[in-house]
């Protein structure tokens, strides 16, 4: 099940194995998530029995000068991205992200790369960012 809205969580509690929603920073994720919790317990299901996921945009450059421009381009600045639940920055603030995001429970981050033409990139992300969560 997709969403994270009144009528998408009580759904999931019925029927699903997993829950996505998307572009949740980790505070709403975590509250989404204890709303899950809280409707699962009422059908006589366990909350481990939904697997929790993430879908968000993202945002990612090897250094500042690279993401300044990246980030420029969108029209918006980091915090503004942010805000809205996109994952932002150079490998280190990703994998703090990263790391909110895990402890505020959700277990899988799919992270939308738009940058379709920067394998480059994606090759950078992939080695400064995966090492840190095998």
């Amino acid at each position: 099940m997709i969403g994270g809205g009144r009528g998408i969580l009580p759904l999931a509690a019925r029927y699903a194995d997993e829950w996505n929603t998307v572009f949740a920073k980790p505070h709403a994720f975590q509250s989404m998530s204890r709303r899950l919790d809280h409707l699962l317990a009422e059908r006589g299901r366990e909350p481990a029995s939904v697997r929790r996921t993430l879908m968000t945009n993202l945002v990612f450059a090897r250094d500042q000068a690279g993401l300044d421009a990246k980030v420029s381009g969108k029209g918006s600045s980091v915090a503004e991205l942010r805000e809205r639940g996109i994952v932002v920055g150079t490998a280190d603030a990703v994998i703090v992200q990263l790391e909110e995001l895990a402890e505020a429970g959700v277990q899988t981050v799919m992270l939308q790369w738009l940058d379709l033409d920067d394998l480059e990139g994606l090759t950078a992300l992939a080695e400064a960012v995966l090492p840190h969560f095998s």
